[in-house]
Parts: C-alpha cells; sequence; structure tokens
C-alpha cells in the first residue's frame, strides 16, 4: 500500500500511439500542477490483445523517456484505493472541459482528453515529454531526417488501415478524401515555398503510391517504418516545415510537435463522420491551423 500511496494520478491508457499521447499529456498536467506521481493503467493492451473482435493495439509511450509506474489491479490495491475514497473522473464528453483541469489527486482517470487546450501554458512541458529516441533511428531514417532538414519539407499523412476495413471505425471516423489531400497541397504550394519537397506517411502507403505517384511536384513515400517503428514516422513528420494531417490523432502530434515557428498547418474541416462527436470536436485543433 505504501507503494501505491495517495499522491498519485492514475491514468487509464488505451488506443494507439495517438490516443495514448493526449491520455498522458492530460495526466502529466494534473500530476505536475499537484506535485504528484502518475501511475498507468494499462490493462486494456492485455485485454485488448486477447480479443479477435478488436484491431490489434501496443502500448507505444515507453518509447519516451518518460517517469511512470505502472498500476496493476489487485485486490490489496482495490481495497487501499477505496479505503482512501479515490475519486473516479470518466471524461463526460469529447469536447475540452476547463474543469477537468483542476481535478487533485489522488483521482484515477479515464477519457481521450483531445484538445489542444489541455496544454495551454504547458506547451514546452509537453514537447520536452515526448521527445522521440533519435539513437534508436535506422540510416535509411537518418538520411531522410537530413534530407527533410534540409528542404521545404511538406509532410502528408494519409490514415487508412482500420478507417477504411473496420465498419464500426469507418462509421466514426471516415476518411479524408483524394480531393482534401490535392486541395491542400494546391493550396500550401501556391504559397511562395521554393525548392519543397512532399513526403507521404501513411498505413496504405501502396494506395497512396497508386493515387499520388504522377504527382508532378518532388515527393518520397516513407514506406519502411512498420509495427513498433511506426512512431519513426511521427518523428520525421514533427521534423518536416510544414504538415498536411488526417483525422487522426497521429497526424495530430506530428504536427503539434513541429517546432518550426512559421510552418503551415493544414487539417481536415471535418475530423468525425459521426454527427455528435463532431460538434463535440471543435476545440481539439489549435486556430493557427489551417481547416479545409
Amino acid at each position: 500500500m505504501g507503494k501505491l500511496g495517495i499522491n498519485k494520478v492514475i491514468i487509464y491508457i488505451d488506443g494507439g500511439l495517438g490516443n495514448q499521447m493526449f491520455q498522458f499529456a492530460f495526466a502529466s498536467i494534473i500530476a505536475k500542477k499537484n506535485n504528484s506521481k502518475i501511475l498507468i493503467d494499462n490493462s486494456f493492451f492485455d485485454a485488448n490483445n486477447k480479443d479477435i473482435n478488436y484491431i490489434l493495439r501496443d502500448f507505444g509511450l515507453s518509447i519516451f523517456n518518460i517517469n511512470y509506474k505502472v498500476y496493476k489491479s489487485s485486490f490489496l490495491n482495490n481495497f487501499f484505493l477505496k479505503f482512501i475514497a479515490l475519486e473516479k473522473y470518466i471524461e463526460p464528453s469529447f469536447d475540452f472541459n476547463q474543469k477537468a483541469l483542476k481535478l487533485k489527486p489522488p483521482i484515477y482517470i479515464k477519457g481521450y482528453f483531445q484538445s489542444h487546450k489541455y496544454f495551454y501554458g504547458h506547451e514546452s512541458y509537453i514537447r520536452k515529454i515526448f521527445t522521440f529516441p533519435e539513437h534508436l533511428i535506422d540510416l535509411k531514417n537518418i538520411k531522410t531526417l537530413d534530407e527533410i532538414q534540409h528542404t521545404e519539407s511538406i509532410s502528408i499523412h494519409i490514415r487508412r488501415g482500420d478507417y477504411v476495413d473496420d465498419k464500426t471505425t469507418n462509421k466514426v471516423h471516415g476518411t479524408c478524401s483524394l480531393e482534401y489531400y490535392l486541395e491542400s497541397i494546391k493550396m500550401i504550394t501556391e504559397n511562395k515555398l521554393k525548392n519543397f519537397c512532399i513526403y507521404f506517411f501513411s498505413d496504405d502507403i501502396d494506395w497512396v503510391k497508386e493515387n499520388f505517384n504522377d504527382l508532378e511536384f518532388k515527393k518520397q513515400f516513407i514506406d519502411n517504418n512498420k509495427d513498433d517503428k511506426s512512431w519513426i514516422d511521427m518523428f520525421l513528420m514533427s521534423k518536416c516545415k510544414h504538415n498536411i494531417i488526417a483525422n487522426s490523432s497521429f497526424s495530430f502530434w506530428g504536427a503539434w510537435l513541429n517546432s518550426n515557428k512559421n510552418k503551415q498547418v493544414i487539417a481536415p474541416k471535418q475530423w468525425f463522420l459521426d454527427p455528435d462527436l463532431e460538434a463535440q470536436s471543435k476545440n481539439l485543433i489549435p486556430p493557427t491551423w489551417i481547416r479545409i
């Protein structure tokens, strides 16, 4: 019980890497404001990966050099949490909630917390937390990184995968149209950019090559970062000068972590196909990003 302590923020982590980053970022801000420690409940991944009806997900936060301990549900821990009257906070809706930033430990938190507003005033702290392990990057990606840093690089992230193949996911998210990407490319390249190169990232790179191979601009299709190396795509996107993103949390972080002060970011105007979630997503994207 002493190891669990009472000055703790317990955060339930689920989903892909982008979702996990939103959740951990929110918990980190609550912990920082209250001089608390973070415990991660990653039980989702044990249960999820045993269920054939769910899309396989992996706990991805371990790539970052972050300070946390894992919370494991047990009779002793559950009894202790009940004894200290642990508060549980379940995010009431997808929209930004200012009151959530006033949460106090000990507390168990579950939700998505997908809004740039949660990070307001803590941007440098969040960027420091999500520092990628560049020393683990292979030579091919180091070469791509060097090219990205020495050109007017534009990343384009195209999310397909479960957005296309899984009917339930498709009804919630939908996919960005080919027209959206072509219009975004036109908008960003007409803005007096010189010597630019477009870098395509996707979980369906074959579809991307088929649809964008005839694009007249200088381009590269990044197709070598799979599975446990997919974080390298996010890292490379964050190093591009400008970003065209999908309606994806993975996309969001690639652009948000881009530290170029003069960056242009284009995001889809419609984030969710589901009308209720779409109505709750108005505070997700920073106002400086272009929505089309």
